[in-house]
């Protein structure tokens, strides 16, 4: 089947013109249709739309300024040429401002002018398909490959998350803890950093840290982390290197030594050691979470507002965790002798403003420890 030709549209009261303007562009091989006024035109042209529009402006019942209002409404990519016997420039502004590709004066002495005006918007047209077309490409390689990098980045975080739970669990196992001390001391964190107002992603962030708390547990021989009864001073001495170690485990890998053990000879590396917000976030709660508000905490004897915000956040709920949980040695303590412990140790184990903001969402917590219970 060969191609159909292109269709165009002339409106235009004169008859004469019309034909004049059929039987020429019929010779250089356009179907071309014909309407006596603008009123019919608009009806052919929404009927079924032409390829190309030529129009003259004074027309009685629609005038051509009309019909270039309505088309670049409604068809703004149809070309739409005005082929007018009016040259005020005033016109001629008026037109290019509703629509008109381009603007010719008639009566038309050469054809070939408006051969040359018909071809040039024909391949202005063609211009804006192809582009279009290219930007609806690219957009849907942008989407799709938007899409496989959130994928990605959604199994890398789950990925990230599995194995910090699981880092967190290994610690719990050896302390005789259940998993779900870690997921009760995360869901408190994220309350207390909600209320504090860290952002989503910094709440999600500390929660999640918060579970390698105690991490540096596992460097600590069974002998004393185990003990049911009261360590002795060395013992007490060899427990509070737990913070430090935490932090050691929890540093940014040396690039030489994953290079070691990869394999690798070389390459930009620097994306796979570097020291996300998460680590740096998990490595402050692992060392500080241990420090008192009135300075005699341990590694470093912080006091007050210079121990870290997440730090102070974790041993509330760390210590609100503990004492209401059974262990190997102690039963879980009451609801209320929990309370008690949070209120008398405001002001020199925690921080005031944190107790405060621990009552104040007390329901939510609670709500968190009927649901993780153990």
């Amino acid at each position: 089947m060969s191609p159909k030709n292109p269709v165009i549209l002339t409106i235009d009261d004169e008859s004469l013109i019309r034909q004049s303007y059929r039987l020429y562009l019929e010779d250089c091989g356009y179907d071309v249709q014909e309407a006596e006024n603008g009123r019919v035109g608009l009806e052919m042209i929404h009927a079924e739309l032409p390829d190309l529009v030529l129009v003259d402006l004074r027309m009685p019942e629609v005038d051509g300024l009309d019909v270039l209002q309505d088309v670049h409404k409604n068809f703004p990519d149809l070309p739409i040429i005005v082929v007018s016997g009016t040259g005020f420039v005033g016109d001629a502004v008026e037109a290019m401002n509703r629509g008109a590709w381009s603007y010719l004066l008639k009566p038309i002495e050469d054809f070939v002018n408006l051969r040359f005006a018909v071809e040039q918007a024909f391949e202005k047209a063609k211009l804006i398909r192809e582009n279009r077309s290219y930007r609806m490409e690219l957009e849907e390689k942008v989407r799709k490959r938007t899409a496989a990098l959130e994928r990605s980045n959604r199994l890398l975080r789950d990925t990230r998350m599995q194995m910090i739970l699981r880092l967190g669990k290994a610690s719990e196992v050896r302390d005789k803890e259940t998993g779900r001390h870690i997921i009760r001391v995360s869901c408190y964190t994220k309350i207390l950093a909600k209320y504090f107002g860290y952002s989503e992603a910094e709440a999600d962030n500390m929660a999640l840290s918060s579970a390698l708390h105690d991490v540096g547990k596992i460097g600590i021989r069974d002998h004393i982390l185990l003990k049911p009864g009261e360590l002795t001073a060395v013992e007490w001495k060899e427990m509070k290197e737990h913070c430090q170690l935490g932090k050691e485990l929890l540093d940014p890998l040396n690039i030489q030594d994953l290079r070691e053990i990869t394999g690798e000879g070389g390459g930009d590396m620097e994306g796979i050691v570097s020291d996300s917000d998460l680590l740096q976030m998990a490595r402050i709660i692992a060392y500080s979470h241990h420090e008192r508000w009135d300075g005699n905490g341990y590694p470093d004897g912080l006091k007050g507002e210079n121990i870290p915000m997440a730090a102070r956040i974790v041993t509330i709920v760390d210590i609100y965790d503990a004492v209401g949980s059974a262990r190997p040695y102690k039963e879980a303590f009451p609801e209320e002798e929990c309370l008690k412990i949070i209120r008398d140790a405001s002001g020199n184990i925690l921080d005031p403003v944190v107790v405060d903001a621990f009552f104040a969402n007390l329901d939510k917590f609670q709500q968190v420890k009927e649901k993780w219970g153990d």
